[in-house]
């Protein structure tokens, strides 16, 4: 039997989390709007993750064990190749979205000729060392004033706050030798092609664990300092600014931590 191609694509990396991909899963089964297929890349290929994903996914879904080096960069690539929707979305194991998400998305959709949209993000702090992971804190992140081409100097914008017509992504891939900032480094590639729109009233949720910080990747020694300060300068000589004011302001942000090179170099 053939299925139908779905209107989304939803990508989800996971690594040795069952818990908190259950969670993830469980809030994109709750979608008002249900023409979506789910894409979970696991690449530790662990029979709990495996396990924790197939009480959620249906027949149009797919579960994808793969070796090599881990890291969500790669595993997101593997679910770009594989999404057969119209538009892509991706949703990271530890988070995930409100019932009314995709619907809100899918409605922006219908208006707007953007092939890229991005809107606000609820932030929950929480403490992953307990069973029963409790949550701390919530708080909305507005980013309806933020202006888009700062992305040229520095991200504002969650991965799954962002919505991605899938003919856009042609030839865009995640850089998975970066320690960090390869989702930034993934959204300029898709800004050199178009910048994205905000769109009010998504459902996207962030989960964060400000308790037990090695649990965070981007608290790992190997995001953090010079490591993160090269990849600012890699992803700014990859994507150069398109503008001198956006130079600018690269040479700025890397000259208040003592990196001073000509402002031509950004």
């Amino acid at each position: 039997m053939t299925i139908a191609a779905p209107f989304f694509s939803v990508i989800v990396p996971t690594h040795l989390r069952p818990t908190l991909l259950r969670r993830s899963l469980q809030s994109l089964r709750a979608q008002s709007f249900q023409g979506f297929e789910i894409i979970v890349i696991d690449d530790a290929g662990s029979l709990d993750s495996a396990l924790a994903a197939a009480g959620f996914l249906r027949p149009e879904d797919s579960f994808i064990k793969r070796g090599g080096r881990s890291g969500p960069a790669t595993s997101r690539n593997v679910g770009l190749d594989m999404a057969r929707g119209e538009w892509v979305v991706f949703l990271d194991d530890d988070d995930c979205f409100a019932p009314h998400h995709l619907a809100a998305v899918h409605a922006c959709i219908q208006t707007s000729r953007s092939p890229v949209l991005f809107t606000d993000c609820e932030v929950v702090t929480e403490d992953r060392s307990q069973p029963d992971v409790p949550q701390l804190s919530r708080q909305l992140v507005a980013l309806g004033h933020m202006d888009v081409n700062s992305l040229w100097v520095k991200n504002f914008i969650p991965p799954h706050a962002l919505a991605y017509r899938r003919s856009l992504l042609e030839g865009c891939r995640v850089d998975p030798y970066m320690a960090s900032l390869e989702d930034w480094e993934f959204l300029l590639s898709v800004c050199e092609r178009a910048m994205p729109q905000y769109y009010a009233g998504g459902g996207v949720i962030q989960h964060v664990d400000n308790v037990n910080h090695g649990n965070r990747r981007s608290t790992q020694e190997v995001a953090m300092n010079n490591v993160v300060i090269l990849d600012y300068l890699y992803a700014y000589r990859r994507r150069p600014a398109p503008t001198q004011e956006l130079k600018v302001k690269r040479w700025e942000l890397l000259k208040s931590v003592g990196i001073d090179l000509p402002v031509e170099w950004f």
